[in-house]
């Protein structure tokens, strides 16, 4: 056997083992204090992340995580895969990142290609939530992981024990949100979440530290009650539609149009700034409104891409925009 593949060999089992034994920490104490070492900080958000993305079903196969990235004051996301076998160096990225400079996000799903599209997800473990203002430990079950992203909000993920197709825990993890009042618009399997450790550089907020406030290792054995038809389960991930944002400006779509908009749906196209703090129920409106009048997909993508809106929540993410108007459009037209 040649030495070098001999040695990358080895080096693949040590990590095997190492992610072995991240399934079994129990807590992340440098992910709960503000004042914690900046070493301390680094390794716990990565035990964190190795603890989320080991999955035994997934051995062998080639699978990429993604860790996402935005320089405060900027609204371009910048997108970072690296796969999950051989030698897993993510916390080299976590490292350039620096999360007194760059809001940091992670996938907690993975992906068979280094793409961030819900048809790339693999079987997962997880279930997940922007709990936003809600109770967190009002939801049943309760979730394994809580963190605080700004003041008086959270995220949550659920650890089940066994894994489920990306639709199936998709359709859990609506069921989470839509039962116990977390963000409706939040159960796509390709979902960024803030990552616990780094800091909110939301201009609202004075950088608020990211707290991981709970953090449960026991898997859970219940799953949450799936969506009837009357109130909203789809099960199955829309198609991706292909769509050019660079066709069409946001103001030309609305004049176009105005005539046939909902009142709403108009103020919200000529809106310049966000003007409320409910980001996922203002792009659900502008996409779906315009669906209802005919607008065609290149229009409706042009016409969400430079909404504040968007912009806010995703910043420059072409993937973001395809899975928001896919998504959108298939529950319209389920609906209708």
């Amino acid at each position: 056997m040649p030495r070098a593949f001999a040695c990358a060999l080895w080096r693949a089992c040590m990590k095997e083992q190492l992610m072995e034994k991240y399934k079994y920490r129990t807590e992340f104490p440098a992910l709960m204090d503000e004042g914690a070492p900046k070493h301390e900080v680094l390794q716990d958000q990565y035990d964190f992340l190795c603890d989320l993305w080991h999955n035994p079903g997934n051995r062998g196969s080639s699978i990429f995580g993604n860790l996402c990235f935005r320089r405060k004051g900027s609204t371009k996301m910048i997108d970072k895969f690296f796969p999950l076998h051989g030698e897993v160096t993510f916390d080299r990225i976590l490292q350039r990142y620096d999360r007194h400079k760059f809001d940091q996000y992670f996938s907690p799903n993975v992906y068979a290609r280094p793409r961030r599209l819900a048809a790339c997800v693999v079987m997962t473990r997880l279930g997940w939530c922007d709990v936003d203002e809600a109770d967190p430990f009002a939801f049943d079950p309760k979730p394994s992981f809580v963190w605080q992203t700004s003041p008086g909000r959270t995220q949550a993920l659920w650890r089940w024990d066994r894994p489920h197709s990306a639709a199936q825990a998709s359709a859990f993890s609506k069921a989470l949100a839509y039962r116990h009042g977390g963000d409706k618009g939040g159960s796509a399997a390709n979902k960024l979440l803030r990552l616990p450790g780094s800091f909110n550089h939301k201009p609202v907020y004075d950088k608020p530290f990211i707290p991981l406030l709970h953090f449960e290792p026991q898997l859970i054995t219940k799953r949450p009650k799936l969506l009837t038809k009357g109130n909203e389960t789809h099960v199955a991930e829309p198609k991706a539609l292909e769509m050019n944002p660079h066709g069409h400006d946001r103001i030309s779509v609305w004049k176009k149009y105005r005539p046939k908009l909902k009142v709403t749906t108009g103020h919200l196209l000529r809106h310049n700034t966000a003007q409320a703090p409910d980001r996922s129920r203002r792009i659900f409106s502008i996409i779906a409104g315009l669906h209802e009048v005919g607008a065609s997909i290149d229009e409706i993508a042009g016409a969400v891409w430079t909404s504040p809106y968007f912009r806010d929540k995703y910043g420059d993410d072409l993937d973001a925009l395809e899975t928001e108007v896919s998504r959108i459009i298939a529950r319209v037209e389920a609906a209708q």
